[in-house]
């Protein structure tokens, strides 16, 4: 982790509207750093956003994307404060890594692996890490290529995990693994996750893979309730390219990029896995929490 002392003048807030308390725990921040000059961009804030809250819904990510494309780099804001869950925070860093503006995350889900605040700390600590005393963290993301007939279909970025299953159809699938054009793995069982340091506490945990360290520069292959002894998780170098294949496909086999965007498989269709080109950048408090969230969210 990079240690910064440089304080913040301008940021972004994305809100889970959904949630009363996001709403709240976001003007009551967004009135504090107002109180000492931060700026907030939003320049199309929607007009059903609470009153006096510069922020975009989290369903708002769009028009955030539009208003940074026609924006002056200089211009943009320096940090976006998500609050919601891991899954809000997870679809900003999707929308962000092109950008390089590092995220930190108010937790008001469940688990919070990725949140950097939870509520009981806001906004102080908030205020503390805008005002230069935070750490950055890079982590990886990976991008999947549908492909049909070798022509690209979809191209999709996952910060937790490309995942390949038949759809709850209660049958097996067949997938062959390809690592750097090598056949690596011929799986059956109910599916494959493809998954990032950061998406290994999530899916890839529940099917068996490994806990790996944030930073930690490689890509997670987990089997999913393998029909044999020899499916193992694999782990590999995040400069790899995997390339997949598949049979036995029901009508509803897919691909799903972070359990928020699916695309439906057809027979002799490819997948293709690689590292996306920008990581993202989380922002926390202070180094070492890792370790403090996996014991503290997995005996809940």
């Amino acid at each position: 982790m990079e240690h910064k002392n440089t304080a913040v003048s301008r940021v972004v807030f994305l809100v889970n509207d959904n949630k009363e308390a996001a709403i709240a725990a976001a003007k009551e921040a967004a009135d504090l750093l107002r109180q000492h000059g931060v700026q907030f961009f939003a320049p199309h804030s929607p007009a059903d956003m609470a009153a006096d809250l510069p922020a975009y819904p989290s369903r708002g990510q769009a028009q955030m994307l539009a208003d940074l494309q026609q924006s002056r780099t200089e211009d943009w804001p320096q940090l976006a404060v998500v609050f919601g869950g891991d899954g809000t925070l997870i679809a900003a860093a999707r929308c962000l890594s092109a950008y390089g503006i590092p995220l930190v995350g108010v937790n008001l889900g469940r688990l919070g692996f990725l949140m950097s605040l939870e509520l009981a700390d806001m906004p102080q600590s908030l205020l503390k890490m805008v005002q230069g005393d935070y750490y950055l963290e890079h982590r990886t993301q990976i991008v999947g290529e549908l492909l049909r007939g070798g022509r690209q279909i979809a191209c999709e970025v996952a910060q937790n995990d490309v995942v390949i299953n038949n759809g709850g159809i209660s049958r097996m699938i067949g997938v062959s693994l390809w690592v750097d054009d090598q056949l690596a793995l011929e799986i059956k069982g109910d599916g494959v996750v493809i998954a990032t340091p950061t998406g290994s506490t999530a899916y890839s945990l529940s099917a068996g893979g490994s806990i790996v360290m944030p930073e930690t520069d490689v890509m997670l292959v987990t089997p999913v309730a393998a029909h044999s002894l020899h499916s193992r998780p694999l782990v590999v170098s995040s400069g790899s390219v995997l390339r997949m294949r598949f049979n036995n496909l029901s009508a509803n086999a897919g691909v799903a990029f972070d359990g928020q965007q699916f695309l439906a498989l057809q027979a002799g269709d490819e997948v293709v896995v690689r590292k996306n080109g920008h990581s993202a950048v989380f922002a926390w408090p202070q180094p070492g929490l890792f370790f403090d969230k996996l014991k503290t969210k997995l005996t809940v």
